[in-house]
């Protein structure tokens, strides 16, 4: 098993897509009672349901409520991919998924999904769809009342393009002015009303962190005092609704073996280096229907035969453990 966002692994991948499958609508958990998490997998709070929902590159559905992993059978689901956008978007009340790659084979994914709690949707037309691809980020913009997705493109620096969904299809919007390829994470900032946005500006040998932030209108660089370092695809950006700030997760490479998560928080103004978890990679979701907080999960699993995932909450302030599991298939 591959430890949950291992970018080094993934730059430069390129896939397919299968068509969508389809399964008997059922819940059950697993032999192991934990998911596959894989290569990039998608993954969001369903404010509705109060659970995360996790969507994997073998094409599987797991939520997550109570400290436990469930595996939902859908009757209807998206095809498996590496890299898909996700979020959860009031005005439908589902789970919005995007894009991404198949794992196995060449050609990108352009459709639009959303998890109502039971089953999968395909909605919107193919046609006027983003580009799709692994190197997607996407956020609602309680603001402008519309879900904004942002794409970057390979090779790095050449511009960005910005979409906006309206809940029946999605629109290209002007994206000049602001950040270059890659953007690794956009997030609503409610102290500033706007998007903020964690893109890169990278040389020969390595690449720093901009802060951006889009009104609906334009993109405005940030110029905070402090920058975290820039982990690619191994980052995470969400609300906090604990102490109202965004929460961060990120990596920086070192040359000692994996690289330990790093979680920072936005003010509106400036990053704040908070904590260090985890022995590499984890993703953060904001459950604010779970007692108001943020959870992250780290697949920690160092072999092909065992699943292990560890869990914690933010408390607003840090990190505490909530579990830590491990089955043998």
């Amino acid at each position: 098993m591959v430890g949950v966002l291992t970018v080094a692994l993934l730059i430069g991948i390129s896939s397919t897509a299968p068509s969508g499958s389809t399964a008997t609508q059922t819940a059950t958990v697993s032999a192991a009672g934990l998911p596959y998490f894989g290569l990039l997998p998608a993954v969001a709070y369903d404010a509705n349901r109060r659970q995360v929902v996790l969507f994997n590159n073998r094409g599987e559905t797991w939520l997550w409520a109570k400290n436990r992993w469930t595996q939902a059978h859908p009757t209807a689901s998206p095809s498996g991919r590496i890299g898909a956008a996700a979020a959860w978007d009031p005005l439908m009340g589902a789970v919005l998924l995007v894009g991404g790659q198949s794992y196995a084979e060449e050609t990108v994914l352009n459709d639009t999904w959303t998890w109502n709690g039971s089953t999968w949707r395909e909605i919107g037309p193919r046609t006027s769809a983003p580009p799709g691809g692994f190197m997607l980020a996407m956020t609602y913009d309680a603001d402008l009342e519309a879900m904004v997705l942002v794409a970057s493109d390979i090779p790095f620096g050449t511009p960005i393009r910005l979409w906006t969904w309206d809940g029946a299809a999605w629109h290209q919007r002007n994206a000049a002015g602001g950040p270059v390829s890659p953007v690794a994470v956009v997030a609503f900032d409610p102290v500033t009303e706007t998007v903020l946005a964690v893109a890169a500006r990278c040389s020969a040998l390595y690449c720093v962190s901009e802060t951006w932030s889009w009104n609906g209108a334009g993109w405005q660089p940030s110029r905070p005092a402090h920058e975290p370092g820039f982990g690619f695809s191994s980052m995470t950006l969400v609300h906090d609704p604990v102490s109202g700030r965004l929460v961060l997760l990120t990596i920086t490479p070192t040359t000692a073996g994996p690289a330990p998560t790093e979680t920072w928080t936005w003010n509106g103004q400036d990053w704040s280096w908070r904590q260090t978890i985890g022995r590499e990679n984890a993703v953060a979701v904001t459950a604010e229907g779970l007692h108001g907080m943020v959870v992250a999960f780290e697949d920690v699993a160092r072999d092909f035969k065992t699943q292990r995932i560890d869990s914690w909450e933010w408390t607003g302030d840090s990190w505490q453990p909530t579990s830590a599991g491990s089955a043998s298939p």
